[in-house]
């Protein structure tokens, strides 16, 4: 992944892709980006300059410079008060390529036949901040090998799986930050499959003639995944619970973290909690056509939305965030997440073109 260049052909593919997904003076102007064509006096300036700041790795200073890039110069004033402003118009700009995307044709994952969208988060800190500053929530298509949605919203946000947007017919993988009863109901009733890791107290099962489901009682004594139909209260649709136990040469890592976890509190690990973290506990509302085994599969694909989080923070420099006030923040956060949609389309396109036999 690259950053965009500010000049040259770079530049003609960027204003083209975008322009096929949005009109970008209409809601410049709509979204109060662009409000005086003065110096700046069309939409495709603004998105260059704010494109400058962020991916560009320009500075205040060095944007307001940037004459030869076909921007007017400003003062450093100047461009930040145009870059505060572009947050919400760049958010829109976001929104609309990612949307294009999911308007592509889906693959399914490999030996299940389910569509699968992983969706995770990651918070993103600014250099010296003692907090999680912002929280970036995605959806991402291991089939395509992209994400399809991301929602920027502040660090305290809390995760939600319709905080992006469900594609019918897509099984929803989710980790144990998302395996709450609202999560599991949103997907279902937007027409898409889950399978969500859940916690041994995080959700209050019940068997199928409506009677508490002991989770703890039906833990596999074996090595192979065992599974058990449930219900959840206001959910008519059944649901089967998965219960794999994780290898013992796994198992010393999860019992550290509860225990580094407990420490920093100054609690006492309950004896529950130390025994569930030797299972891997999934929650699915997928048919039995899928077996337990591939339940458990398509839940450890996971990790491929991490590495995309990764790729965005090392690669696309996201965790490098120089700006403190929060408006200049997210439109230099938005600006890179634009940045990293239109390469991975551009270099797309670009592919589709194989050589000729004759080169």
């Amino acid at each position: 992944m690259r950053t965009l260049s500010p000049s040259g052909c770079d530049w003609s593919s960027v204003v083209a892709t975008t322009a096929a997904v949005v009109d970008l003076e209409a809601t410049a102007r709509s979204s109060g980006a662009l409000r005086r064509a003065r110096k700046i006096r069309r939409a495709e300036e603004l998105l260059r300059l704010a494109l400058l700041y962020g991916p560009g790795g320009l500075s205040l200073s060095g944007a307001a410079a940037a004459g030869d890039a076909g921007i007017a110069c400003l003062s450093d004033k100047a461009v930040l008060g145009r870059l505060r402003r572009c947050g919400d118009w760049l958010a829109l700009i976001l929104a609309r390529l990612l949307a294009a995307r999911r308007g592509l044709p889906a693959a399914a994952a490999e030996g299940a036949g389910v569509h699968l969208a992983l969706v995770d988060s990651t918070v993103i800190c600014r250099p010296g901040s003692t907090g999680s500053d912002w929280r970036l929530q995605a959806r991402y298509d291991p089939a395509r090998g992209r994400f399809v949605d991301l929602s920027l919203g502040p660090g305290q946000q809390a995760e939600r799986v319709d905080r992006t947007a469900f594609e019918a017919g897509t099984t929803t993988v989710v980790d144990r930050g998302y395996g709450r009863a609202r999560d599991i109901r949103a997907a279902i009733t937007a027409g898409s499959d889950i399978v969500s890791r859940i916690g041994w107290r995080s959700l209050a099962l019940l068997d199928l003639a409506g009677q508490r489901f002991d989770l703890m009682a039906h833990l596999p004594q074996g090595q192979a995944p065992v599974e058990h139909p449930v219900r959840l209260r206001d959910l008519d649709r059944p649901l089967r619970l998965v219960i794999a136990r994780i290898p013992p040469e796994k198992q010393a890592e999860p019992q550290r973290r509860l225990a580094r976890r407990a420490s920093r509190k100054g609690q006492t690990t309950q004896p529950g909690t130390a025994i569930a973290a030797g299972y891997l506990m999934l929650l699915t509302s997928l048919p039995a056509t899928t077996t337990p085994e591939q339940v458990v599969t398509l839940y450890r694909s996971r990790w491929q939305v991490e590495l995309g989080f990764k790729r965005l923070k090392t690669l696309g420099r996201l965790d490098a965030l120089p700006a403190s006030d929060p408006d200049l923040a997210r439109s230099w956060l938005l600006a890179h997440l634009i940045a990293a949609v239109l390469t991975e389309d551009i270099a797309t396109a670009i592919l589709a073109f194989p050589p000729s036999a004759a080169a």
